[in-house]
Formats: C-alpha cells, structure tokens, sequence
C-alpha cells in the first residue's frame, strides 16, 4: 500500500496537503527530481536545496493547474519503495550506444527517493454578479 496522507477533499477555497513520492537524481552538473504518480511533473536546480524547493513548487504549480482547469488529481499511489522499482529500470540500449558513440562512460548518476508533501488551496467559487 502507497505511504501517503490526503488531508480529505476539502471544499472550494479550502486546502488540500497531498504527499507524493518523489525521484531526485544528482548529476555530474546539476540535480533533476520528478514524480512518477504526476506525468509531467519535473525539476532541476543547481544545489540540494535549490533542487528541493523547485519540485516542491512544480507539484504545487501542477496541481493548482490542475484543479483550476476542472481535471483530476493524480492520486499519490506509490510508496518510495514503488518508486525506487519504478525508477530501476535498465538503461535503454540506445542510451548506452549514443554514449560510446562520443567516447563518453556512462554517468554515475546518484539517486534518492523521498516523500514530498504540499499543501494547495482549491479554487475560490466564482462570485455572482
């Protein structure tokens, strides 16, 4: 069963705190995180810290879209031990070949996975008028 904590459905204008399970990745350059349970939902930043408040920021951005435009939230199904499996995937062959085609190793690439909650505020109903 996913570890995460849904504070209900709260009505228009109320907040709502979602926890997702979140992939951050640090690079030779710089650090990526995204969030299997949120299609689309991807960040980099230069430092740890940089990096942790911009997925923050993402999801909460995403979300917010999400409910103003009237579609449904992703729900945050995995545990970090369904991501650590989702995310340990074997490096597409074609990867590996674009990589000794210029000469260059395969990055080391070190990864963590953690939950990330964010509290949004649902949409204000529409004042009549």
């Amino acid at each position: 069963m996913a570890e995460y904590h849904e504070a209900g459905r709260a009505g228009e204008g109320e907040p709502i705190k979602l926890t997702y399970a979140v992939v951050f990745e640090q690079t030779p350059n710089n650090y990526c995180a995204y969030v299997p349970d949120v299609p689309g939902c991807v960040s980099v930043g230069d430092t740890w810290d940089e990096m942790q408040a911009m997925i923050r920021e993402a999801l909460a951005f995403h979300i917010e879209d999400l409910l103003e435009q009237g579609e449904p939230l992703p729900e945050p199904r995995m545990s970090v031990d369904d991501a650590i499996a989702h995310h340990n995937e074997p490096i597409p062959e074609d990867v590996l070949k674009s990589y000794a085609e210029f000469g260059e190793d395969t990055p080391t690439i070190s990864t963590r996975f953690e939950l990330v909650e964010v509290e949004v505020s649902t949409p204000q109903p529409a004042q009549a008028g």
